[in-house]
């Protein structure tokens, strides 16, 4: 039987800030997987509900993978008295995922370096939930904004006058 339903609402993504690495990215010591993947001070049981990762460098998602596993460990860091548990990652690439790439970071920066909320709170994060397959052709209304598509894959978009419209292609 083939799996179709691949993320559900109340699945996790941590949204992760590898500052710290930048460098080492930056020099190809290193990729922004590598340093998404690290291991964040987190709960096992919620480590164990995400289902997506994102990587956010300067306010823009540098990275977003799918999550396969995540390893736990727990101990107590030297100098401190209570048990800090860390999870590290397992990831694959999800092509479904790619939009988010290059885009805003889906959270504002806060002090800890990670933060996790549900799937259906993702911008764009419905069309990742559920089994049936995306429609080709229809129209979607947001706020003032309505794009349509034609069967034949043309696309127009009606939105207020002044308003700004960024447009990013697929690589």
């Amino acid at each position: 039987m083939k799996l179709t339903k691949k993320y559900l609402g109340d699945d996790l993504v941590a949204v992760v800030w590898p500052n710290q690495s930048e460098l080492l990215v930056r020099v190809g010591e290193r990729t922004w997987e590598e340093a998404a993947r690290g291991a964040w001070a987190m709960d096992a049981e919620k480590a164990d509900r995400v289902r997506v990762l994102v990587a956010v460098f300067d306010d823009i998602v540098v990275g977003a993978w799918t999550v396969t596993n995540a390893i736990h460990q727990a101990e107590i860091p030297e100098g401190k008295t209570r048990m800090v548990s860390r999870s590290t990652f397992e990831t694959a690439a999800d092509a479904s995922l790619d939009y988010l790439v290059g885009g805003p970071s889906p959270r504002a920066r806060q002090r800890n370096p990670q933060a996790t909320f549900e799937l259906r709170d993702l911008p764009g994060g419905e069309s990742l939930i559920g089994s049936a397959a995306p429609t080709s052709s229809g129209l979607v209304q947001l706020g003032p904004f309505t794009l349509t598509v034609s069967e034949d894959g043309r696309a127009d978009l009606h939105m207020p006058a002044g308003a700004t419209l960024i447009v990013r292609t697929a690589a």
